[in-house]
């Protein structure tokens, strides 16, 4: 495998006309020239390159530093504990954001940015096609026992929450899971969607360090007033 040096060396060879005047013999003084002048050509082509590795996350030369340094500048959340791929992927899928895709409220535009991003998951809108009346709701517990929970006297300090039931795993409008939880979404689940594993009802599993990315994206990206029920397991 060639240096740089060499590979600058060969091309300036060929770049020389043909006749006896610029002849370049082997080890000679006109060979040794450049190879003096090629110290400083093969250090802008390596100050250039590299430039240009950190601006693009496209590259194995692409580090952790340089992914530390995008996410700062990205307004993305910065997790050592995510492989530095998977960390690439959700950088590429920033700087690519909104893309031409022109309905960004679409919820198959939010699949395809969490997938971009490195989420296995999928989105569904809660909604049922009743011919010719029009539509209606699944109730969550439908779709899955596990997204509600019943609070026990004594789990929860009496006057905090309502006694009775509530979902889990919401998307609201808080990174943090807890806070989202107590959201009272009320009796119409017209704005709620779900995320999960296909088809409906599955779950998937996501690291559990990935936990706030994972639901800083959804909130960076979903319409204001949608509430969504993640079926997700994090490990």
């Amino acid at each position: 495998m060639l240096y740089i040096e060499d590979k600058i060396l060969k091309l300036t060879r060929q770049l020389y006309p043909t006749g006896r005047a610029w002849k370049m013999p082997f080890g000679g003084w006109f060979e040794t020239l450049h190879k003096s002048l090629i110290i400083s050509e093969a250090r802008a082509y390596n100050d250039a390159t590299a430039i240009l590795t950190s601006l693009l996350p496209d590259n194995p030369d692409f580090t952790v530093d340089d992914a530390t340094d995008w996410e700062r500048r990205l307004g993305l959340i910065t997790n050592q504990l995510t492989p530095l791929a998977l960390r690439k992927q959700a950088i590429a899928r920033k700087m690519q954001a909104p893309g031409a895709n022109p309905a960004k409220g679409h919820y198959l535009y939010l699949q395809s940015q969490l997938q971009l991003a490195g989420f296995p998951v999928y989105v569904f809108e809660n909604i049922n096609y009743l011919y010719p009346t029009g539509f209606s709701q699944n109730n969550p517990v439908s779709v899955s026992p596990n997204l509600f929970s019943l609070f026990q006297f004594g789990d929860k300090q009496f006057g905090d929450t309502q006694m009775g039931g509530g979902y889990t795993s919401l998307i609201v409008n808080s990174i943090d899971e807890q806070a989202d939880n107590n959201f009272n979404i009320g009796n119409n689940l017209r704005s709620t969607f779900f995320i999960g594993g296909a088809p409906l009802g599955n779950y998937v599993t996501i690291p559990l360090s990935r936990k706030e990315e994972f639901r800083q994206l959804i909130l960076n990206i979903k319409q204001v007033q949608t509430v969504g029920f993640l079926l997700v397991n994090y490990y």
